[in-house]
């Protein structure tokens, strides 16, 4: 291929405002989770509340996803995709607040699990039917590893960053300013109209269908990313906290490893859109169970550097192949209805995978070794997307 054919290949790829908007937004909002969300597991930690009550405090928020789902369904298609995307960094917002004072009120515990399932039943929704509708089918590698890129490329500063705001001031001032990024990144969505989505499936389609024999091998893959993203954003920044010690070493980490990461993405999104999805999804598959095997022998910062960075590496090289071939798949089916199910399916997994977690931790006997092994074999469900589909 011409460089010059290159070129008006990008040029044509960049065009796509509604695109360039989610790249930006998404980037800020990731931002702003950075600076957040790995310290959440921890800030409970600190509280005093044990492992095992935390992993509770996320089965009660998969609980109530799974109860609110369809409601959710509802909202995004009355009030659109970008109102539901903004309504959700409301409600992202709300539970801030109620963190800060979860302390001097304890029946928050309860109640903050299911605000936090209406912040992702809203933003999720909303966030896969944007991309979408969007995307175009034959970049559609390249432009999921741009919004991965743009994801990355926000939280290489921010979980250090949240870190040494944690050293020097207080959790409140962190989500103060988590906060007002969130809304920030709402801006650059409403640059464009927004886009409203016809209901065309009921509650009992959508729950009816997720367990039927066609669609075991995407509910396989579904669960095995549902269980090893939720044990790696709950479980890992807690093991680092124990392991470093302190915040600003937990955010180094996932810093460092998340700048080793951004360097593969351009490569990954070429690769995605030429070769068998299929076939990079195996590969991806295998380089990435041993990355979370390695969580296994961190014994120090360095240990953790280098581990964390070959899984975040490997992670994307999964994961954009990944996400781009589920939304090819979309597209040959209802999409709205996949998307909604997909999400349904993420959080039933959780449902059934946390109460096995929460008495691992509550036996107390090689707690943090046993939960990365569960997560290495969960990721080896990965490939099961890449079957052909009945």
């Amino acid at each position: 291929m011409s460089i010059h054919h290159n070129s008006h290949h990008m040029h044509h790829f960049l065009q796509n405002k509604e695109m360039n908007e989610m790249y930006i937004s998404h980037g800020i909002f990731n931002f702003a989770l950075g600076l957040i969300s790995v310290f959440i597991p921890i800030y409970f930690y600190k509280l005093g509340y044990s492992i095992s009550m935390i992993l509770f405090f996320f089965l009660l928020n998969s609980l109530a996803f799974v109860l609110f789902s369809y409601a959710g369904v509802r909202v995004v298609s009355k009030i659109g995709v970008k109102h539901s995307m903004l309504l959700a960094s409301a409600t992202s917002i709300i539970f801030f607040i109620g963190m800060r004072f979860i302390d001097f009120y304890p029946m928050l515990f309860f109640a903050l699990p299911v605000l936090r399932a209406f912040n992702m039943i809203l933003y999720n929704y909303s966030f896969h039917l944007n991309f979408f509708r969007h995307s175009d089918k034959k970049d559609r590698g390249k432009e999921v590893s741009m919004i991965q890129a743009s994801a990355t490329s926000a939280s290489m500063l921010s979980p250090f960053l949240g870190g040494l705001i944690l050293k020097f001031t207080s959790f409140p001032v962190l989500f103060i300013i988590g906060s007002l990024l969130i809304l920030a990144a709402m801006i650059p969505l409403f640059l464009s109209k927004d886009s409203y989505e016809t209901l065309s499936f009921d509650k009992k389609e959508l729950f009816a269908g997720i367990f039927k024999r066609k669609n075991l091998s995407l509910v396989a893959s579904f669960s095995g990313y549902a269980i090893e993203s939720w044990i790696g954003f709950i479980v890992w920044p807690i093991f680092l906290y124990i392991t470093l010690f302190n915040f600003e070493s937990v955010g180094a980490v996932t810093s460092l490893a998340a700048f080793l990461t951004f360097v593969i993405f351009y490569f990954m999104g070429k690769a995605t859109d030429k070769r068998d999805k299929r076939e990079l999804l195996f590969v991806g598959t295998f380089l990435y169970f041993f990355g979370w095997l390695g969580r296994v022998f961190v014994t120090g910062f360095g240990s953790a550097f280098v581990i964390d960075s070959y899984k975040s590496i490997t992670q994307q090289i999964l994961f954009i192949p990944w996400s781009a071939y589920s939304y090819d798949l979309a597209a040959q089916r209802n999409y709205f209805k996949f998307i909604v199910r997909r999400e349904v399916v993420f959080n039933l997994a959780r449902i059934v995978a946390f109460p096995a977690l929460i008495i691992i931790f509550y036996i107390n006997f090689h707690p943090f070794v046993i939960s990365f092994s569960i997560a290495a074999l969960a990721s080896l469900f990965y490939m099961t997307l890449g079957r052909k589909a009945a």
